[in-house]
């Protein structure tokens, strides 16, 4: 409200904030695929294994043990989607990063939503029984997904667990307690699942490298299990997005940060756009930073965000309209292999 001036003095008036932030996403919100084609029942949020339990349609014993194991190893709010309206549901549901196999093939539905741009990335469920080849493992070579083998077993089910669920769940306790920029591995599994296939290092070694790279669920002197692979199944040759957290972590950033662009559309395309813009996405990427989920030892060696005339864009882009904002960001990556060097002092 305007203030009222009737005396010579200082006045005082609050004003609305202009400045524009950006706000961080949920990270892992998964949509689950299950038995059913376009015709099958609606597309489901669940918040809880009790509200799950509770809802008597779904009375596959497959998806009862993934759900089980998910909300046992740290999932929350989840959709379940049928496997044939996947591509016609997903889109819709604005909140949803992950693509959960549980079972399920959904290699039509990945290779449609997870693309550049989308900001999803599926889990998948490697083969039921111990491939024979590296060129066994089914499925297409893709930067936004992720393999993972053996299935589990448990004392509580007669069917075997697609690894998916509870790789699922151990994503959204990783993501909530470390950050997205964390490798959701070496997190033991919970709820007494265990691997249905014992890993050696040499089968781990001869699928973790190439194309469908898997990650592992391994048992290490009889202890809990472990996710052991943060690997994506896009050629371990290209090395940008040869991690699960690198790839996660630009697909959270680029949400968070078109999400919050929207609200500048149609604004004058000129310098104090441009500086909100800036200052908004660089305060954003310093508290990624702050958080460890960027390397650098300086600001100006974990990100950049570059726009203005002659920098992002040329008067040409101004004419048609176009803002251009350019965002690096240097990733950090897993510890994925630790060499331990002794030297023996002969001297000594």
């Amino acid at each position: 409200m305007p203030v009222t001036t009737t005396y010579p003095g200082v006045y005082i008036e609050e004003l609305a904030s202009t400045a524009l932030s950006v706000s961080a996403n949920a990270t892992a919100v998964p949509v689950f695929a299950f038995a059913g084609d376009s015709s099958s029942a609606a597309v489901t949020r669940i918040h809880s294994w009790l509200e799950f339990t509770s809802t008597p349609e779904f009375s596959d014993p497959t998806l009862n043990a993934c759900i089980r194991t998910y909300f046992e190893n740290g999932g929350g709010p989840c959709y379940l989607v049928p496997t044939g309206s996947m591509e016609l549901e997903v889109p819709k549901l604005d909140d949803a990063t992950l693509l959960v196999a549980a079972g399920q093939e959904i290699g039509t539905a990945v290779t449609a939503l997870c693309t550049e741009g989308k900001n999803l990335f599926a889990i998948l469920d490697g083969p039921t029984q111990p491939p024979a080849s590296v060129g066994a493992i089914t499925g297409t070579a893709n930067e936004y997904a992720a393999i993972y083998y053996p299935w589990l077993q448990a004392s509580w089910t007669t069917v075997d667990i697609p690894p998916s669920a509870a790789v699922a769940g151990a994503y959204c306790l990783n993501d909530r307690s470390r950050g997205v920029w964390k490798a959701p591995a070496n997190m033991a599994l919970q709820g007494g699942v265990l691997p249905k296939y014992r890993v050696s290092d040499t089968f781990q070694g001869a699928h973790t490298t190439g194309d469908k790279a898997l990650n592992m669920i391994r048992q290490f002197n009889n202890g809990s299990p472990l996710i052991w692979g943060a690997r994506t199944s896009k050629a371990a040759t290209e090395e940008e997005w040869r991690y699960v957290p690198v790839r996660r972590l630009f697909n959270s950033a680029e949400k968070d940060i078109g999400d919050t662009m929207q609200t500048l559309m149609y604004e004058p395309n000129s310098q104090p756009t441009w500086e909100r813009a800036r200052s908004a996405i660089s305060n954003y990427l310093y508290s990624l930073w702050r958080q460890g989920g960027l390397a650098g030892a300086r600001e100006e060696e974990a990100y950049f965000v570059k726009i203005g005339l002659n920098v992002t864009m040329s008067p040409d882009d101004i004419n048609d309209g176009k803002m251009i904002v350019q965002v690096g960001m240097a990733a950090v990556r897993p510890a994925e292999f630790i060499i331990l060097q002794f030297t023996q002092d002969v001297a000594q």
